[in-house]
């Protein structure tokens, strides 16, 4: 297996999620001393709260996101830049602290302003909002036709036999592409899906 190489690229021009955990690690100094996880997990919140919040908590941090970004960091985008010093503590590399160095004015424009920072998932907010525009049951809805329960449930990745929290929760994570993505229709849509599915009424995005 070949050796991975350290990696010398600049950060992201835009918000990323493992650049602003080396840079959370660093401004813990990291490049002096080992930090534990948790500290880097909670200074990664406070720089990029947007991105690193729950879906339905924007007060709270997500331990699973800035997880997710560790592990990233470590086997694949930021390969030689951290050290793994135990279980719960990191430390630059000598290479992580010069690379970090070495960008500090992007890291402070991108990251200075943790307010600014969009959140992560508005790629797939769009990507989401694609899938049910084009998906047949929206057509069927514009045009007034009849909802089929069934393709509803492949549309929300459920079953037409899913209980009733399933539908609710999947109902739910799309009015929220509805809002991010500024779409009144697939908020319209989705009530209309809530009274045939859940006899329910309709309700603003």
């Amino acid at each position: 297996m070949a050796e991975k190489l350290t990696r010398i690229e600049p950060p992201s021009t835009g918000a990323n999620n493992q650049d602003v955990f080396l840079w959370a690690l660093y401004l813990l100094g990291g490049s002096d001393r080992d930090v534990d996880v948790e500290d880097i997990y909670l200074k990664s919140f406070e720089l990029a709260p947007k991105r690193y919040s729950w879906r339905t908590r924007p007060d709270l941090p997500d331990y699973k996101k800035t997880a997710k970004a560790l592990q990233e960091i470590e086997a694949k985008s930021h390969v030689g830049l951290i050290h793994h010093v135990g279980q719960y503590d990191r430390r630059l590399t000598a290479a992580g602290s010069q690379w970090i160095e070495l960008y500090i004015p992007i890291f402070e424009t991108i990251y200075g302003k943790p307010e600014s920072v969009k959140a992560a998932n508005s790629n797939e907010f769009v990507r989401k909002a694609k899938r049910i525009l084009e998906h047949d049951q929206f057509r069927k809805w514009k045009l007034g036709q009849p909802l089929d329960r069934f393709q509803l449930a492949d549309l929300f990745e459920c079953t037409g036999a899913s209980p009733e929290p399933i539908w609710i929760k999947r109902i739910d994570e799309y009015r929220r592409v509805s809002q991010v993505t500024s779409n009144p229709q697939i908020n319209d849509f989705l009530n209309q899906v809530s009274e045939n599915i859940l006899g329910r009424g309709s309700r603003n995005g």
